[in-house]
């Protein structure tokens, strides 16, 4: 690809620390064009706004241009068509947190987002990591954005790997000279869902939703993020048929390279 545009997005907002991460890291590979929801969108997974028009505005963030919407992780798949004409690679996040198991996966708004894009014949890849704050993100960002332009940079020389159409890459909260990149199927559930029940001083009732986390299963991507505390590279096929595609055998040499690019940052 000549200087391909590479579209950056996240759900997490235009204020993220893991915009810039992953700027930096797909910069010296193309051409970037940051949008992003002007609040966060978590959750969203792939919701698109029809109830209410879609605004766009060019803005500055630390130093950093980007454009700022009122619309989904999705909607913003379209109208970077608007701005760009043509998408070449789609990357969003880094989220704050990792989006691991089914459960997860299917209402992430960054896998939303890829998701989107991977439908419509763009190659998608989605980052978040295994953190709970900006600042924990900011702390592991060289780590991250190392994996992250490895991952895009064999994407944009070999293409998706066949089969596949979302790559989801899940980073752990710390890294050491012993962190590796695996593959990753997708757990089931994560958390025990569970619904709180509470009144209101007039009497009326209301909820709170939350969950517990569940012991994840080896090898599922829970797993390998959380406890092993490695690299989880977990392929998503959009097809919802019922069929599987076999492709992690053809992941050999992209997980290679994110554990080649991880331990080039440490001194020998």
């Amino acid at each position: 690809m000549d200087n391909p545009n590479i579209l950056v997005t996240n759900d997490d907002g235009i204020y993220s620390p893991g915009l810039k991460i992953l700027f930096d890291a797909v910069k010296p590979l193309g051409n970037p064009i940051i949008i992003a929801p002007e609040t966060p969108k978590s959750s969203s997974g792939l919701g698109i706004t029809l109830h209410k028009p879609l605004r766009l505005e060019e803005v500055n963030v630390n130093g950093l241009r980007m454009w700022s919407t009122n619309g989904t992780p999705s909607d913003i798949i379209y109208l970077a068509q608007r701005i760009a004409n043509k998408i070449d690679v789609a990357v969003s996040g880094v989220n704050i947190g990792d989006n691991t198991s089914i459960q997860v996966i299917l209402s992430s708004g960054t896998i939303g987002a890829a998701a989107q894009a991977a439908l419509i014949g763009v190659p998608a890849i989605a980052f978040s990591a295994a953190v709970s704050s900006a600042g924990e993100l900011e702390a592991v960002a060289d780590f991250i954005a190392a994996g992250a332009r490895a991952v895009v940079s064999h994407v944009m020389r070999r293409g998706m790997p066949k089969g596949i159409d979302v790559l989801s890459i899940n980073f752990p909260r710390e890294f050491s000279p012993n962190t590796v990149a695996k593959t990753a199927e997708a757990a089931r559930l994560r958390y025990e869902q569970y619904l709180d029940e509470r009144v209101d001083p007039r009497g009326g009732k209301y909820y709170w939703l939350y969950g517990e986390q569940k012991n994840p299963r080896p090898g599922t991507d829970v797993y390998v993020v959380n406890v092993e505390r490695n690299i989880a590279v977990t392929p998503l096929y959009l097809d919802l048929n019922a069929n599987k595609c076999n492709a992690h055998d053809d992941l050999h040499d992209l997980i290679n390279s994110i554990t080649t690019a991880i331990r080039s940052l440490f001194p020998p």
